[in-house]
C-alpha cells in the first residue's frame, strides 16, 4: 500500500470510529496487500454506516471531491487530494444482492454485518476484508487458502453466481489474465454451462472486461480460459483468429495480424 494511501486509511478509521461505524477495507486491494503487490488496487470500503452517514462523515474531512455514485447501490464516492495527485476511494454500506429471474439488476438490500457483504462477491480471493480498527482479516470463504493456491473459485454455488450476473463469466478470465491463477475445477464447469448467458450481457460492458484482459500480464491464459468454456465464440468471436487451437492442423493456414 502506497503511503498516500495509508493515511487515507488512517483518516477514515479515525473518523469512522469516533461515530461509531465499523469499517473495513475490502476487495481488490486486499487481495494484492497479501499478495504483496507493488501498486494495490484502489482503496474499497464496506461499513455499517448507511449512505446519508458516509455522506455526513467524508463532507467533515479534507477532500477535494466528494459524490454520490448511486443511492440504490449505497456507495459514497471521496476524493482525497494528496502529494501524489487525487485519490479516489469507495465507501459502501454492507448490503446483499437479489436478483430476479431474467434480470441482470440486482435489488439491493443493506444488511447489518461484514459477513452478509462478503457473501454476495465473485470469486474467493475478492471475499477477503481487513478490520480497519484492528486490523483483523475476516475470510469466511477461505480466499487466502486460495490466494495461496493460485486458485479462483467462485463464492458458494458457481452457477449461481453466474446466472446472478454473466458478466462474471468474463471477469473470472480477466482475473486469469492478471494475477496468473487457475480457475478451480467446479467453478470452470459452471463457466462451460453458463457461457451461453453471456449473450444477455451489453457489448459495452463484455468490451470492457476483454478489453482489461487484454491488458493483462497473463492475457493467452485468460484467452484460453475463454476458449475452453466456450466464451470466446459467444463473446468476442472477432478474437477467435487468436485462438491457436488450430495450429497445425492439415488443410489450415491461418494469418493473423496483431
Amino acid at each position: 500500500m502506497t503511503t498516500d494511501q495509508q493515511r487515507v486509511l488512517e483518516t477514515l478509521a479515525h473518523a469512522f470510529a469516533q461515530a461509531g461505524h465499523e469499517l473495513y477495507l475490502v476487495g481488490g486491494v486486499v487481495r494484492d496487500v497479501l499478495l504483496d503487490v507493488a501498486t494495490p488496487s484502489d482503496l474499497d470500503f464496506a461499513t455499517s454506516a448507511r449512505p446519508e452517514q458516509t455522506m455526513a462523515l467524508a463532507s467533515g474531512l479534507s477532500h477535494a471531491g466528494l459524490y454520490d455514485v448511486g443511492e440504490r447501490f449505497g456507495t459514497i464516492g471521496v476524493v482525497f487530494a494528496t502529494e501524489e495527485g487525487p485519490l479516489p476511494v469507495e465507501i459502501t454500506t454492507y448490503r446483499s444482492e437479489q436478483y430476479l429471474p431474467g434480470s441482470r439488476h440486482p435489488d439491493v438490500v443493506y444488511g447489518d454485518s461484514i459477513d452478509d457483504d462478503l457473501a454476495r462477491r465473485d470469486v474467493t480471493v475478492n471475499a477477503i476484508a481487513v478490520d480497519v480498527h484492528s486490523s483483523k482479516v475476516v475470510d469466511p470463504h477461505d480466499g487466502q487458502a486460495d490466494l495461496a493456491m493460485g486458485l479462483l473459485r467462485a463464492v458458494g454455488d458457481p452457477d449461481a453466481r453466474f446466472r446472478e450476473d454473466p458478466l462474471r463469466l468474463l471477469r473470472v478470465a480477466r482475473f486469469v489474465s492478471q494475477l496468473g491463477f487457475a480457475v478451480e475445477a467446479e467453478t470452470r464447469e459452471a463457466m462451460t454451462r453458463q457461457a451461453s448467458t453471456i449473450e444477455t450481457v451489453s457489448g459495452e460492458r463484455i468490451l470492457a472486461e476483454v478489453t482489461r484482459l487484454l491488458c493483462g500480464e497473463y492475457a493467452d491464459h485468460g484467452l484460453e480460459i475463454l476458449r475452453e468454456t466456450g466464451l470466446l465464440s459467444i463473446a468476442m468471436p472477432e478474437l477467435m483468429p487468436l485462438d491457436d487451437s488450430t495450429r497445425d492442423r492439415p488443410g489450415i493456414h491461418r494469418e493473423k495480424d496483431l
